[in-house]
């Protein structure tokens, strides 16, 4: 059986580590896994990208570029990323594309796939699983559709276009992707059960069977360690509570920033015995004026590229604060919690697939920075010292999302779509 699990790249980006860490598990589970990226950042031999030779890479970094120039003139960044199918590549020709008995897709995205590339891929009528790690499968271009449910039914103007229309750019990608999909011999695979029901409301793929199976987490990277020693290799209060927040860039509104700085001012206000025993750790992308508004002392790491600096951020903090307002599986809660770090988010999207309330961790009620503030000190007050709430987080990863369990699921999976396909 041999599979090919195609993502955007092999390491850089969530979806990315996700892949490349079930391509992995696959492997140690005698599946022939290979990966196929667009661009390709390690060193492992089973990971290939078209870009061999000088002619191909400038192909992709053009192709990137156009699409990053497209998407910064047409779109509105705060409400997160819109992805065009224009620009991309026929990987169909390929030889390892080629001799594959199975295609996994996963983040196509970046200039990768255009709705040409989905019709060229039908055309060699292999057996084709997409993990959706967003909604972008279903909707007129939009990763995150917010408030909108236009792609319930059908998409046109767009909250997300700086041009919106009653025929306007989602519209037409809207009706691109229904034509593209038709050939396409598809079993969609969600890491939640929020977005599993998504899908199943959407216009575009609610005729596609789907399956829930998580991401998995490479728990021999992600795991406790100790946390003094870890807070002194960063340089951080080996006395203080620590409080952590990380993702990628805060320009998103999703990512719930605001409820964030909110629910921090209000314990700084309510609770003045606090300000001088609380710190911040934040990592990702940000500017200075965004993390003014934190009013307790702030660390801040900005991206995190090394992978130890990572899990040591994860083991310095008592508590992991993801407040999306909407979120599928987010690995950075996923990793938490291998660290045996609880969290504390909004009970919306995915979360509820890792979080267990008051038992790893505090789902707040959505957009309430009362609520999203009660539970970070709850979290605080039970984990002083490591605690049931710390064990029962670590436990939780290591029993539903470690690579074997996930890496059996997705080969059961695999094994029943060939069957079928003889």
């Amino acid at each position: 059986m041999k599979v090919v699990l195609i993502n955007n790249a092999d390491t850089k980006g969530g979806a990315s580590r996700a892949a490349f860490a079930l391509t992995k598990a696959l492997r140690k589970n005698e599946v022939a896994a290979e990966m196929f990226v667009q661009t390709k950042f390690g060193n492992s031999d089973f990971v290939h990208s078209a870009d061999n030779n000088v002619l191909a890479s400038i192909y992709t970094l053009s192709r990137k570029a156009v699409d990053f120039a497209t998407i910064n003139f047409l779109t509105i960044s705060e409400r997160g990323r819109f992805s065009f199918p224009i620009f991309g590549q026929n990987i169909s020709k390929n030889n390892i594309i080629e001799n594959s008995d199975l295609l996994h897709l996963h983040w196509i995205n970046e200039g990768f796939f255009s709705l040409n590339t989905f019709r060229k891929i039908a055309e060699l009528n292999k057996p084709i699983v997409w993990t959706l790690h967003d909604m972008w499968a279903f909707t007129g271009g939009c990763h995150y559709s917010g408030e909108c449910n236009n792609y319930l039914t059908e998409c046109k103007n767009c909250p997300s276009l700086k041009f919106p229309g009653v025929k306007d750019l989602s519209y037409r990608i809207f009706k691109g992707k229904f034509i593209a999909y038709k050939n396409l011999n598809l079993q969609l695979v969600t890491c939640s059960n929020w977005l599993s029901g998504e899908v199943e409301k959407s216009k575009l793929l609610s005729n596609i069977t789907v399956d829930v199976i998580p991401n998995p987490i490479d728990t021999e990277i992600y795991r406790p360690v100790d946390k003094k020693s870890a807070r002194k290799k960063l340089n951080l209060s080996v006395d203080k509570m620590l409080i952590l927040f990380g993702t990628m860039t805060l320009k998103e509104e999703r990512k719930g920033f605001l409820y964030l700085q909110k629910s921090l001012t209000i314990l700084y206000n309510k609770y003045p015995e606090l300000r001088s025993n609380i710190e911040v750790i934040v990592f990702g992308s940000f500017n200075k004026n965004e993390i003014s508004k934190i009013p307790f002392k702030a660390n801040f790491f900005g991206r995190i590229k090394n992978v130890e600096t990572l899990v040591n951020c994860y083991n310095s903090a008592d508590v992991f604060v993801a407040p999306s307002l909407e979120d599928n599986l987010p690995n950075t809660v996923m990793e938490s919690l291998a660290c045996g770090v609880p969290v504390a988010a909004f009970n919306i999207g995915g979360m509820p697939d890792m979080i267990e309330h008051k038992k790893n961790g505090f789902l707040a009620v959505p957009k309430s920075a009362e609520s999203l503030a009660d539970g970070i000190l709850w979290l605080l007050k039970e984990t002083k010292d490591f605690s049931r709430l710390n064990e029962y987080a670590l436990n939780k990863v290591v029993e539903k999302f470690s690579p074997e369990i996930i890496g059996k699921k997705y080969k059961q999976l695999y094994l029943t779509l060939l069957s079928k396909n003889k």
